[in-house]
């Protein structure tokens, strides 16, 4: 079921984006994934004894949630190849997904340092609909709640997870 997302999360004059430009941060349990995309990624839980735990690969930023970036020189991928690709690649097939949120550039005037679609460029967070599919155990590390501030700096998803995850975001 296609729910409506609800605004969380608003950043005017966002670092990150150029002058005058803002991020949202939008979710839903089960919303249509907004185009265009740039970015997808792959947010897969675990239940234990102790709680829930958000499943993180590292990267030379530290750890984060599988990503796929999808524009190349020959342009941009549709976000569903995208996801079908972590999924294959984390889950071991591709699986169907739900999108339960996305990060939106708002960008009305983009600088030479701005390279994804303006006026608007998201970055969608999906889930398998299968809460059993989960990745083999060294393709990447388990972070509880409570690892998280040691081990999650800021993301730009974070509000998206929590929501997922019944996590607070203080």
């Amino acid at each position: 079921m296609i729910n409506s997302p609800k605004l969380v999360k608003s950043v005017p004059d966002a670092s990150w984006l150029p002058p005058g430009s803002t991020a949202e941060v939008w979710v839903g349990a089960d919303i249509e994934a907004p185009e265009p995309a740039v970015i997808v990624r792959l947010l897969v839980r675990r239940e234990t004894v102790s709680g829930s735990q958000l499943f993180c690969i590292q990267t030379p930023q530290g750890f984060d949630i599988p990503t796929v970036f999808l524009g190349s020189e020959g342009g941009w991928r549709a976000a569903a190849d995208g996801i079908a690709a972590l999924t294959s690649e984390y889950l071991g097939k591709a699986a169907s997904t739900r999108c339960i949120g996305f990060v939106r550039n708002l960008v009305p005037v983009p600088d030479e340092t701005y390279h994804l679609p303006a006026p608007l460029a998201h970055v969608p967070v999906f889930v398998p609909r299968d809460p059993s599919l989960l990745p083999p155990e060294d393709a990447g590390t388990w972070i509880s709640a409570s690892d998280v501030p040691s081990l999650l700096p800021e993301r730009h998803w974070w509000p998206i997870a929590c929501e997922a995850l019944g996590w607070p975001q203080g």
